[in-house]
């Protein structure tokens, strides 16, 4: 199944269970998706945290946050 083939659930649900994982101090993360069972284990936190990276730019556009910078600035 490609990337493109996931729903924003299955997506979001991705990201939750790798940011568990990362919480928790564990490797191994188990998604379900369309009834199928996967189990992957990460070799390290930046493994998970690309994996993160990596679900987070598939999601639909309109499920993106959208991102705002402020700034102020005061001079003495």
């Amino acid at each position: 199944m490609a990337a493109t083939d996931y729903t924003p659930d299955d997506i979001e649900a991705f990201i939750a269970g790798l940011e568990e994982a990362i919480a928790s101090g564990a490797r191994r993360v188990t998604f379900m998706s369309a009834g199928t069972r996967r189990e992957v284990e990460y070799n390290s936190l930046s493994d998970l945290l690309r994996a993160i990276d990596y679900w987070k730019a598939k999601r639909p556009s309109y499920e993106r946050p959208s991102l705002t910078t402020l700034a102020s600035f005061s001079s003495f």
